[in-house]
């Protein structure tokens, strides 16, 4: 707001201990309070048995491989989590059912959005020391004995990637920032850092501790790599929090009626007809297909592109077929069906004659619509670029059956809630337990292929077929798990 005195100093600091909570309480009112504790243990828990295994499955892996995977894995967690210019533009022009959240004072008091904003992103890169970059230090420090590592040096394990976090926090928050201004700047930018990228690899013009300094640490042990790190990221969010808007305006449209005209095609949904072309129209005036349909072939893609980094990029001896990759596709429809739950609030359909088993149908309707020929291309391509095509009947059954018991498994747990039940401990637990036996099998038959392919076959086949008939199980049970449940904002127990 322009003329807006800056805050006090004071105020700063109660705006962020009032964010932190709010977060808390967030997470404790979706996960409930245990389900939040947990969360941090959990990854304490994977991390600490990553660490452990490592040493001996992975030990002739150089030293250097493996902190440039680390750190690139948390560039790319920091991009992940950094969309904070969407978040506010979202929670500025869209009512949030009966949440309201600090970022809306602006609306109320004269206070600088870009000010609020930049307190608010200040709490979450807190939130994420706190809730992932600490239990994943502890979790790695208990291989020290394993691995010959010593205190300190997985202490600074930890400062350097939570570093390199928050340049991929900073980076995403100034891109998010700069898209709601104008897509075609944002989209320049991102492509100016993909080409920077590109002189790493594949051209090999510059080394990975150019564009990744806290890596340069490493080489040398002079800390100035990681004060330079720090004002990068420093840098970076404070461009973002200054390129944010001020002011936000409601966008609106206007549509025909076309509800009847959609639901004349979807006769094949029987009663739930109705609800399908609802679901339809929602995402297609919200414009959303596209960027549905674009995120689940990009996640896709991004497996296919780490496993094509590590045989190429890094030299590992590990070769990937294309059933290993169709075993993956169910876990990526995770975050797709997480999507399609949240594009709307649907408190408002608690006096119409539905229930929420019903309407997680017809999100699973809309979902393999979506979903269905995007596996099948992506099956079909990998296959051809791998000169695989005989593993390509074989490959898209695996898919198929992994896809659809994935998600069966996911809406039978969160039903509508997935990005926020999904999460907690309890569910997480019951999720992994479910999911990951059945993957696991798979994936190990698809790497038996090359020395048994018979067993592997068998292997393949079998669990497969178990999945999809659990996942045929699951489906029977969802009018007995939601049906009745509200459709308010509020964590239903699992």
């Amino acid at each position: 707001m322009r003329g807006c005195r800056p805050l006090p100093l004071s105020l700063e600091a109660h705006l962020f201990k009032r964010m932190l909570q709010e977060e808390l309480r967030l997470h404790q009112s979706l996960v409930g309070g245990i389900g939040s504790a947990m969360f941090p243990f959990i990854i304490f828990i994977f991390t600490a048995f990553c660490a452990v295994i490592t040493p001996f499955i992975l030990g002739n892996i150089e030293v250097g491989t493996v902190l440039l995977m680390l750190h690139v894995a948390s560039l790319f967690y920091g991009i992940f989590v950094g969309g904070f210019g969407m978040i506010g533009e979202h929670v500025m022009t869209r009512r949030l059912g009966q949440v309201n959240m600090l970022l809306q004072l602006p609306l109320l008091y004269p206070l600088s959005f870009r000010r609020v904003m930049g307190i608010f992103y200040v709490k979450d890169a807190l939130f994420y020391l706190i809730y992932s970059y600490v239990p994943l230090v502890l979790g790695i420090g208990v291989a020290t004995p394993f691995a010959n590592v010593s205190a300190g040096g997985v202490l600074m394990l930890g400062v350097t990637m939570f570093i390199t976090f928050m340049m991929g926090m900073g980076l995403s928050f100034l891109l998010s920032a700069l898209s709601v201004r104008s897509k075609a700047k944002s989209l320049l930018l991102a492509l100016c850092f993909m080409g920077l990228g590109s002189l790493v690899y594949p051209f090999g013009i510059l080394q990975p501790y150019h564009l990744l300094p806290p890596l340069g640490y490493w080489n040398s042990r002079n800390l100035l790599w990681l004060a330079g790190s720090t004002v990068l990221a420093v840098v970076s969010a404070t461009m973002g929090s200054l390129v944010m808007k001020e002011r936000y305006e409601v966008r609106q449209r206007r549509y025909e009626d076309s509800l009847l005209s959609v639901e004349e095609h979807l006769g094949v949904f029987g009663e739930l007809r109705t609800l399908v072309a609802k679901e339809w129209l929602e995402l297609a005036r919200s414009g959303s297909i596209g960027p549905t349909v674009m995120g689940f072939t990009g996640h896709l893609l991004a497996v296919y592109f780490i496993s094509w980094l590590f045989e190429n990029g890094f030299g590992l001896p590990i070769r990937f077929n294309v059933v290993f990759f169709s075993g993956f596709v169910g876990f990526m429809g995770v975050m797709t069906y997480s999507f399609l739950t949240n594009l709307e609030h649907n408190e408002y359909l608690n006096v119409l004659p539905v229930s929420v088993d019903m309407v997680v149908k017809a999100k699973l309707a809309i979902y393999f619509i979506l979903t269905s020929g995007v596996t099948a291309g992506y099956v079909v391509l990998i296959g051809y670029l791998k000169g695989e095509m005989h593993l390509v009947p074989q490959s898209l059954f695996v898919a198929g059956c992994t896809s659809i018991f994935v998600v069966a498994v996911t809406a039978y747990l969160t039903g509508l809630w997935t990005n926020t039940m999904f999460f907690g401990a309890k569910t997480l637990l019951k999720f992994t337990g479910m999911v990951v036996p059945p993957l696991t099998l798979i994936e190990i038959g698809s790497m038996m292929i090359q020395f048994n392919p018979p067993l592997a076959s068998k292997l393949i086949w079998g669990t497969s077929v178990f999945s999809l008939i659990a996942a045929a199980f699951l489906f029977m049970r969802l009018g007995d798990r939601w049906r009745g449940k509200s459709f308010s904002y509020v964590s239903t127990g699992v």
